[in-house]
């Protein structure tokens, strides 16, 4: 019994003393778009890993004077960390050096700004970015000599803020690369500036295509431009369905569904890492070791990879809105717990005759808690954990979809293409063959690989003198006939009537 009671004021003074936020981190986020909003919920979903950590968000808007003002006001009420994704390099790097210089540490995320007073940086290499526009262009070009049109395209770039370092960074990888890999042969490139809004990308495009009737591709320095600039080709007569190919660069989820649903065709993406951004804060607060230029790999995302990321997506929003659950669970019985301390002293005070009856009651409400923590809060975290290993294993079947596409791809002629040569291929038995398949691309194994060789079908019609019947055999259907029925299920429209 005095154990117990020992453990119970012990357990009162740590109540008592329940730890509020020791650091505040101040942010400034240049804009409220998809992009940061995937990183502001990134940066609370982590965040939950550090009660000592409390964070502050502002919104610029897209104004370099509020952020610079909003800045200035984190560094009057002296927050023991600044977090700043600039909108323009150089209108917003006065502000982060006065907050360099008043001794707070910066950490600048996504965009850069000139100069190396800051602390760390974390992002993604926009100058690759924009190679891989340029490697799109080039490839698209390629596909159109080899289809017998030549001469070089007409590319419209719909670009960011111009002063922004991710808007020049991009355009010049693009030009740089374009320069390398086509050489004379350069396509035609126009920008007009979409500011990063699809509305102002709407326009921009509009009003160019009323004068231009030769656009052939579109690369939108983000997706929602992309988005506008579609619409927007999709208003003009002049320009047939499918006419204008095109590219967005972001990846996150308006960017994605776009591509499922064929209004683009493929984007360029980095992650956003608002996960790393705090964590890294939390190694600069305590003193820690930090890397301090941190640059985040680029890819391309296609069609496979888009729905791969978009059931990530869903993932990571069930996972935030555990978290909130649990936090606010925890929060409840925290306070619960205080109360119970004030009660407990207020008897002590004034019932010090009864104290034997009030550590009874304390071990009741003692027990009683630790029940509920068990029922409740156990295995909600056991749910977090299992969603955390779920949006782990979604990188890696990224990674999956994109071998099982190669090999795939690379046998599309060879008769014995199946899923018993799949699970040889990829060293899975024929059960996780087709789980897996289905889990990346939504769909069986004979039927994905039936869908790759009626897109290779479709590439060699388009592209080739192959007839009808060459181009069944070839691509191992069992008859002509079968392949055409196959086809016009897939595409609406048999062989001999495609655009």
């Amino acid at each position: 019994m005095r154990n117990t009671f020992v453990f119970t004021i012990i357990l009162l003074c740590c109540i008592g003393c329940h730890r509020q936020p020791e650091y505040r981190i101040g942010v400034s986020q240049c804009l409220d778009d998809a992009w940061r909003q995937k990183m502001n919920e990134e940066m609370e979903r982590e965040l939950l890993l550090h009660p000592d950590i409390r964070m502050y968000k502002r919104i610029a808007y897209g104004s370099n004077e509020l952020q610079c003002a909003q800045i200035d006001s984190f560094i009057s009420e002296r927050v023991n960390l600044l977090i700043v994704s600039p909108n323009e390099a150089e209108e917003v790097k006065p502000a982060v050096t006065r907050a360099y210089r008043a001794g707070i540490p910066v950490i600048v995320a996504d965009r850069r700004v000139t100069g190396d007073e800051w602390t760390a940086f974390i992002g993604g290499d926009n100058y690759r970015v924009g190679e891989l526009m340029a490697e799109w262009v080039a490839t698209v070009q390629s596909e159109n000599s080899q289809a017998g049109k030549h001469g070089s395209l007409h590319v419209l770039e719909v670009a960011g803020l111009p002063g922004s370092t991710p808007a020049t960074l991009r355009h010049n990888g693009m030009m740089d690369k374009l320069t390398e890999l086509c050489g004379e042969h350069v396509p035609e490139v126009q920008t007009v500036l979409g500011e990063w809004m699809k509305e102002d990308a709407y326009r921009m495009v509009t009003e160019y295509l009323a004068e231009h009737k030769d656009v052939d591709i579109i690369v939108a320095q983000n997706d929602l431009m992309a988005i506008g600039a579609s619409e927007a080709v999709r208003a003009n007569s002049s320009y047939g369905a499918g006419s204008v190919r095109i590219m967005g660069v972001d990846g996150i989820m308006p960017g994605l569904q776009a591509i499922i649903d064929g209004v683009i065709e493929c984007t360029a993406t980095y992650q956003s890492r608002g996960d790393m951004v705090i964590e890294t804060a939390a190694h600069i607060l305590a003193g820690e070791p930090f890397v301090r230029d941190t640059i985040i790999e680029t890819t391309m995302i296609d069609a496979t990879a888009a729905y791969a990321l978009l059931m990530q997506h869903e993932a990571r929003l069930h996972d935030l809105q555990t978290l909130h659950i649990v936090q606010l669970r925890s929060d409840n019985l925290w306070q619960q717990m205080r109360s119970g301390r004030r009660r407990l002293i207020t008897i002590i005070i004034f019932f010090f005759l009864l104290l034997v009856v009030a550590i009874v009651a304390l071990l009741y409400m003692l027990t009683h808690l630790k029940t509920e923590i068990r029922r409740d809060i156990l295995p909600q975290l056991e749910e977090v954990e299992q969603t955390l290993e779920t949006i782990q294993l979604s990188q890696r079947d990224i990674a999956f979809g994109e071998r099982m596409k190669q090999i795939v791809d690379d046998h599309l002629t060879d008769p014995n293409l199946n899923v018993e040569f799949l699970s040889s291929s990829l060293r899975l038995s024929r059960t996780q063959i087709f789980r897996r398949v289905k889990t990346v691309a939504g769909k069986g194994p004979l039927e994905f690989i039936r869908e790759r060789r009626l897109l290779r079908a479709d590439e060699l019609l388009r592209t080739t003198d192959m007839t009808v019947q060459q181009v069944a055999l070839e691509l191992c259907f069992s008859s002509p006939g079968y392949f055409t029925k196959c086809y016009k299920d897939y595409f609406g429209h048999l062989p001999s009537e495609r655009k």
